[in-house]
């Protein structure tokens, strides 16, 4: 929603969810208002970009993805592959990234989580992270960091996945950002992916377990700033004011199984 009109908006969505070893995509369907021509490609982290321009002028800007997704059963109670890895993926989701660069904070929870092999440690800093954030909506925004948010000891689940990642990226563990949605009716939510043994897994630090078949991811990259749902430019002095929900429901249309 724009407060006056503008025009010539160019926009790139991030909100198509893709295909990996844990799930797959049936079917989706994106619809954009004001209707335009949509093009699909990937960026560099391998996630679906929706693009497209509305050349003429307007007051408001929808975007809706229906579909439907196979995904393997979990229960949150061990690991499910997610992807294998990449020849770089070590490199790039190693090192810190604007937004999880460690303080104080974040590295004193890192150095209390016990030594062990990679997954060990993702599971007592998921365990750490958990219990000493609170969840509270209101008190951080999308340029809080990592270590703002521990700081403050509270935030919601964008702040608790920076948390994570920093903390085991402080520990030498790779570890990415993932968007993605859970069952039920809400909004996106933030997890993390842990590489372990050649493969990413997926581990959940606002709900305190591991990735199953109630997540549907949808992309992932070193922080938030690489996953968007929506970025986009447009000429006319307007300021915008966005709103976004979701509603994940199990279907007995499909299984959850698949080969």
């Amino acid at each position: 929603m724009f407060d006056r009109e503008v025009g010539r908006h160019s926009f790139t969505l991030r909100c198509t969810p893709r295909d990996t070893l844990r799930q797959r995509v049936v079917r989706t369907m994106t619809c954009v208002t004001p209707q335009t021509r949509l093009s699909m490609s990937r960026d560099s982290f391998g996630n679906i970009l929706t693009e497209g321009t509305v050349p003429q002028g307007h007051l408001e800007f929808s975007v809706s993805v229906t579909g439907s997704v196979e995904v393997l059963p979990g229960d949150g109670r061990a690991p499910v592959r997610e992807e294998a890895s990449l020849p770089n993926d070590q490199m790039l989701y190693r090192h810190q990234s604007r937004k999880t660069v460690p303080g104080q904070a974040v590295l004193g929870l890192a150095d209390s989580a016990p030594d062990g092999s990679p997954l060990e440690v993702a599971e007592a800093v998921m365990h750490l992270v958990h219990s000493s954030v609170e969840y509270r909506r209101g008190i951080t925004d999308a340029s809080t960091t990592a270590e703002q948010a521990m700081e403050g000891g509270a935030g919601v689940c964008q702040d608790m996945a920076h948390i994570m990642i920093s903390a085991l990226r402080s520990r030498g563990v790779p570890a990415r950002y993932v968007v993605g949605l859970t069952e039920g009716q809400g909004e996106s939510h933030a997890w993390v992916e842990v590489l372990a043994d050649g493969s990413w897994y997926g581990l959940d630090p606002t709900a305190d377990r591991f990735v199953g078949c109630g997540h549907i991811k949808i992309s992932h990259g070193r922080d938030y700033d690489d996953c968007r749902i929506n970025r986009g430019v447009f000429y006319g002095g307007s300021v915008s004011a966005q709103q976004a929900s979701a509603v994940v429901t199990a279907s007995e249309r499909f299984p959850r199984v698949f080969p």
